[in-house]
């Protein structure tokens, strides 16, 4: 009797404990799940403008994206950033203001970030 009394328990304790043991867990998202999350739900897309202003992490273009209307856009500038004049590689210290751009950017962790930046002809 008491063999089935304690397999009666056990089954019963089993039986409860596995509506818990199906529930998903909390994940945390990390800089690199955020970043993947990120760029599948926008992808990467440019926008057209002049240059308003530099600084050493970032550019401030008056541009648009194809399809809407002019506005200010502030990217950041990673290690990642390639920024191309006339065919060759610059500094974002070459950018001027009034430089006609076309920017490449993601939206990682919240932030617009350039991924490559072109001087275009004037």
């Amino acid at each position: 009797m008491r063999g089935a009394a304690a397999v009666t328990f056990v089954l019963a304790l089993a039986c409860a404990a596995a509506p818990a043991a199906a529930q998903p867990r909390d994940v945390k998202p990390t800089a690199d799940t955020a970043r993947a999350t990120d760029k599948s739900s926008l992808g990467i897309r440019s926008v057209t403008g002049t240059v308003k202003k530099t600084t050493e992490s970032g550019v401030v273009v008056a541009g648009r994206e194809k399809g809407s209307k002019d506005r200010d856009w502030a990217f950041v500038l990673d290690g990642g950033t390639r920024i191309d004049s006339g065919g060759q590689v610059r500094g974002v210290s070459d950018l001027r203001q009034g430089d006609p751009v076309t920017v490449t950017y993601t939206n990682r962790d919240g932030k617009i970030v350039a991924q490559s930046a072109t001087v275009n002809p004037r």
